[in-house]
């Protein structure tokens, strides 16, 4: 997995091959990390496909463990969107994904919408309840007015689902 960082883009691709192949969880949260250190090239493109095809239920995991990391916040909304197009549905970490919807920028909010969108339930009523004071606050915030457009139908997602639960 080390060959992932490297600065030759052939030991690069080997690499992703490899992780391709093996499938197994130990090269996502390696992956990620070279993601977020490549500049933009088709090397970073197979990087963010292979991050959006993940099948492996433990992924999710380590997506919301990278949610969780201020040093990772660079690539949040990359993160938002692997997850969607891998088909997890975080229900028991909305706060995570409504913090980092609204700590970051236009494409943060999208993803976190489109993630948002897609929970039915959330057991937890006190992460529930964060989510949605989050979202609040976010609201009054003058300087995020270009993405309220955004929580605002997060907002109403989230109130469904405390008056449905």
């Amino acid at each position: 997995m080390k060959d992932l960082m490297s600065k030759d883009d052939k030991k690069v691709k080997l690499a992703l091959k490899r992780a391709d192949e093996s499938g197994t969880i130990a090269w996502v949260d390696p992956l990620l990390e070279a993601f977020s250190l490549r500049k933009d090239d088709s090397i970073k493109d197979e990087m963010r496909g292979l991050l959006s095809s993940v099948k492996l239920s433990a992924a999710e995991g380590v997506f919301l463990d990278t949610l969780k990391n201020q040093d990772r916040k660079d690539i949040h909304a990359d993160v938002l969107g692997f997850m969607w197009s891998a088909g997890f549905v975080p229900s028991e970490s909305i706060d995570v994904i409504v913090r980092c919807a609204t700590s970051g920028d236009f494409r943060s909010a999208m993803e976190g919408l489109t993630l948002i969108e897609q929970c039915e339930l959330v057991e937890d009523e006190q992460i529930l309840l964060e989510a949605i004071l989050t979202l609040r606050n976010a609201l009054d915030c003058k300087e995020k007015s270009e993405v309220h457009a955004l929580y605002k139908p997060m907002l109403e997602a989230l109130i469904y689902l405390e008056r449905n639960q």
